[in-house]
């Protein structure tokens, strides 16, 4: 029998960590902005993840339209509170997250930076979650560094930058 619909369980099942830790990487190289650049197709984990999911059977198309339609909701808040790469795979740790808040003529803008660890490489990924009050999301990496106190500062200095830009 086969399977019409694919759940958050098959995305995990198929996970390729190596392929992802290559867009994670690449991810971390792109310019940062503040509030981030509306892109057609932003390099983002939630894309990358898909994309590190896919096989010969399970296309890039159905695999989203699926998991989304089954697990969105389930996906929108494990990126907001950093923890959907620990639910894909164990290789990552969620050491530990801020959430920034600035009001904008539209509203609110979330910035929600995590900092994850990956034991694979040793490294440490800085993701920002930005929820836009204009109703644009998007979730990348923004830094990879070696350990948690370069990141601590990393966040610090982000942080000083967004409070004189929201001003």
């Amino acid at each position: 029998m086969k399977k019409n619909k694919y759940s958050f369980d098959d995305l995990v099942e198929n996970f390729d960590l190596s392929k992802f830790i290559k867009y994670l990487d690449k991810q971390c190289k792109n310019k940062i902005t503040y509030p981030p650049i509306i892109q057609k197709n932003p390099q983002d984990i939630y894309r990358d993840l898909f994309k590190s999911s896919t096989t010969k059977k399970i296309s890039y198309k159905k695999l989203e339209e699926d998991v989304v339609e089954n697990s969105g909701d389930f996906i929108e808040g494990a990126l907001e509170s950093g923890n959907l790469l620990k639910y894909v795979h164990n290789n990552f740790k969620l050491e530990k997250d801020y959430s920034f808040t600035f009001e904008e003529e539209l509203g609110i803008d979330f910035y929600f930076f995590h900092i994850i660890s990956s034991k694979i490489n040793k490294s440490i990924y800085i993701i920002m979650y930005y929820q836009g009050s204009t109703g644009y999301a998007v979730c990348y990496c923004i830094k990879k560094v070696k350990n948690k106190d370069l990141a601590l500062k990393f966040i610090k200095e982000e942080h000083e930058k967004l409070s004189k830009i929201y001003r």
